[in-house]
């Protein structure tokens, strides 16, 4: 089926396309997001509905184009889009406090304006970083796989009726995400609500302690300074030895010390 265009968001240089593509590829949804020759695909079904959006990005416009297969909503996939990727994001003032860091100096060189990506389908994104408590980034993969093995959908009704009866994680976490579904369920729309809405929800929930919230406010609520310091690979990554340490070391990094966890991550 051949692509039509959608249209095309421009990016503030430096747009790190490469550093962000690495980043998602081990977090994407399984069988709904992928990376393709380059591109970010994303199969997408909504109000009736369905289709394919590639996100592509032009070098030499300085743009991200989108284009998509079947029956698509255009405006809904542009802002989606600019949701996951930043593209207006200005980085320099980032880059220009980071690099002064003898620890981020080198990954601030190979990704300059690397910033938090953001999610195409914040309730996903939600999942899968409860999914990622305590767990490395590939293990927590395989949950997800499990997950849509028994849900079919990564949507709040279809997880919130699931059977994830030996599943292979925690009880605890179980609720927490049928939890947070049920809540979305209820009225929390993702797609809409501010961030400091919906973590004032997400603090009532089971499950959603600070290291859970804080990453969910670098890349949902777009939090400049939020840092889940407890991070084993943020700790791992800066060279400390515990989050107390670690917490010293951000002192440094402040106010952007969710940028910071992100090239930590993105080079760990």
């Amino acid at each position: 089926m051949r692509n039509k265009t959608i249209g095309s968001l421009a990016v503030c240089e430096p747009f790190p396309w490469d550093a962000l593509l690495a980043y998602l590829a081990p977090r994407m949804t399984p069988g709904v997001e992928r990376i393709d020759a380059g591109c970010y695909v994303r199969s997408v079904t909504s109000k009736g509905k369905s289709g394919e959006v590639t996100v592509a990005f032009n070098r030499d416009a300085g743009c991200l184009e989108l284009t998509a297969t079947g029956t698509v909503d255009g405006d809904d996939a542009l802002m989606r889009a600019a949701r996951l990727f930043d593209p207006a994001f200005d980085a320099a003032p980032v880059v220009a406090h980071l690099e002064k860091s003898a620890v981020l100096a080198p990954a601030v060189a190979r990704a300059p304006g690397m910033r938090p990506p953001g999610a195409w389908s914040p309730f996903e994104l939600c999942v899968r970083t409860i999914l990622g408590q305590q767990v490395s980034v590939t293990a927590a993969g395989t949950l997800f796989r499990r997950v849509i093995d028994r849900a079919t959908l990564v949507t709040p009704h279809a997880v919130a009726s699931a059977d994830f009866s030996e599943i292979g994680m925690p009880a605890r976490r179980v609720l927490a995400m049928q939890s947070l579904a049920v809540a979305a369920t209820n009225g929390l729309d993702l797609d809409t609500a501010s961030w400091i809405q919906i973590d004032d929800v997400l603090r009532t929930l089971p499950g959603f302690g600070p290291w859970t919230r804080s990453y969910l406010a670098i890349r949902l609520g777009r939090d400049a300074n939020a840092f889940p310091h407890t991070d084993l690979g943020l700790i791992r990554g800066a060279g400390t030895e515990s989050p107390a340490e670690l917490l010293k070391a951000a002192e440094a990094w402040q106010p952007y010390r969710g940028h910071a966890a992100v090239y930590l991550w993105s080079t760990g």
